[in-house]
C-alpha cells in the first residue's frame, strides 16, 4: 500500500470506530504506567485533533513540564514550546502557546501522534513532515500514541521518515 492508501484505509477504518473518548481515556491510562513517562519531567507533547488520541489528562501532572508545537516564526519551522494553558490559534488553527517559550533540544520523552505505526516504531503522519522536521532537532525517548486500528503491519518508510521508540495503543 502507498502512504496516500494508508491514508485513506485508517480514515474508513475511524469512521465505523466507535468510543474514542473511553478508548483515549484507557490509552492515557496504559501511558502513565510506562517507566519512560514515571521518570520524566520533561515531555514533549500535543494538542489532540479531534480523531486523535487525547492526552490533554496529562497535562494536570503537576511535577512534569510539558512543550507543544508552536511554529518560530525566526527559525521558520515548528519547534516545542512550552504548555502553560495560554493558548492562541496557530498556523493551522491548531492551538499553541500564546507566547512560547521554547523547549531545551534534551527532552526526557516525547509524546507523538500519527495516523498509522507499526511493530517497528515506523510512523505515517499527515503528510506535511512537520513531525519528521521536528522531531531531530530533540533528544528523547519517543513514543508513539494511536488507537489499535492505527496499527498497521508494515509502513514502508523514506529516508526522511523518523520512527519512535515505543507505540502505545488501546
Amino acid at each position: 500500500m502507498t502512504k496516500i492508501e494508508m491514508r485513506r484505509h485508517i480514515r474508513e477504518r475511524k469512521q465505523g470506530f466507535q468510543g474514542l473518548e473511553k478508548r483515549s481515556a484507557e490509552i492515557v491510562d496504559t501511558f502513565q504506567t510506562l517507566e519512560c513517562f514515571l521518570k520524566a519531567r520533561r515531555i514533549g507533547a500535543y494538542i489532540p485533533l479531534p480523531d486523535e488520541v487525547d492526552i490533554t489528562p496529562l497535562f494536570q501532572c503537576l511535577e512534569k513540564q510539558f512543550y507543544i508545537p508552536a511554529f518560530d516564526a525566526v527559525a521558520g519551522s515548528y519547534r516545542l514550546a512550552e504548555y502553560t494553558g495560554k493558548m492562541k490559534s496557530g498556523k493551522f488553527g491548531i492551538p499553541e502557546p500564546a507566547n512560547p517559550v521554547f523547549a531545551p533540544e534534551k527532552l526526557d520523552l516525547i509524546i507523538v501522534p500519527g495516523v498509522a505505526f507499526d511493530r517497528d516504531g515506523n510512523r505515517l503522519g499527515r503528510g506535511g513532515g512537520f513531525y519528521d522536521r521536528l522531531l531531530p532537532q530533540y533528544r528523547a525517548t519517543r513514543v508513539g500514541i494511536c488507537f489499535d486500528f492505527q496499527c498497521l503491519e508494515e509502513i514502508k518508510t523514506e529516508s526522511h521518515d523518523c520512527r519512535v521508540d515505543v507505540v502505545v495503543s488501546g
